[in-house]
């Protein structure tokens, strides 16, 4: 797997593709701004994924955003940024981009999104989606690094081979593992018991829980058990 991270950072950039190389076995090329990372990509030809630092001094985001879609035009592209302000989320959303990762993430939340990201899906901050929604964003505040608990998967469009690795079934837009999950959740299992039940993490499954509540459009597991018992998917 090619991995291309761009970002004028190189211990951010280090630190991330260390993790890429351990939990996904990637080759991580690293580039230090939007030319650098344009000239890599002509060498390297096809990227399973693109990493864009939303703000590298000197350089527009927008622009680099658009640059890194024309010249990849097939790749998930993950921007990641210090700052998430209304002003860079609405960015991502028009930009239509793969996933939005703040820098403040822990790594377990970074590899759980990645995850998602890889197998098809979008990983979005709540932010991020309650813009999508057209409700206003609450003004930043300092805080400890987010949880999944505080953030909403949305689904994308899956491709045919996503299947087996999670793919949309044609259930209510959920994929075979977040069937799966579901299932798990109507019997009251915890999440350490649904890891150990389908050989994940706990924290891809906390990612899969996120997106059957996104999905569904549910508050609380309870809710997605409710509401899942009602459309006929349990």
């Amino acid at each position: 797997m090619q991995v291309l991270i761009c970002d004028d950072h190189p211990i951010v950039a280090s630190a991330l593709g260390m993790t890429l190389e351990t939990a996904f076995d990637a080759q991580v090329h690293i580039a230090l701004s939007c030319s650098q990372a344009l000239g890599k990509v002509r060498e390297i030809g096809q990227l399973d994924l693109l990493m864009l630092d939303l703000h590298i001094p000197g350089e527009d985001p927008r622009g680099n955003l658009a640059a890194a879609r024309a010249a990849c035009p097939g790749t998930p592209i993950m921007v990641f940024s210090g700052s998430d302000d209304a002003h860079n989320l609405r960015l991502a959303l028009e930009m239509d981009v793969a996933g939005f990762l703040p820098k403040s993430s822990s790594p377990e939340v970074v590899e759980a999104a990645l995850r998602l990201v890889l197998a098809g899906g979008r990983y979005l901050p709540d932010a991020v989606r309650l813009l999508a929604l057209g409700e206003p964003v609450p003004t930043p505040t300092p805080a400890p690094a987010p949880t999944l608990a505080g953030a909403q998967v949305v689904s994308a469009h899956a491709t045919a081979n996503a299947t087996a690795n999670g793919g949309a079934d044609g259930h209510a837009g959920l994929t075979t593992r977040q069937r799966h999950v579901l299932q798990l959740l109507a019997q009251g299992s915890p999440n350490k018991q649904i890891a150990r039940e389908l050989g994940i993490s706990p924290a891809t499954v906390k990612v899969h829980v996120a997106q059957v509540l996104a999905t569904l459009g549910a508050g609380n597991r309870t809710e997605a058990v409710m509401m899942a018992h009602q459309r006929g998917l349990l």
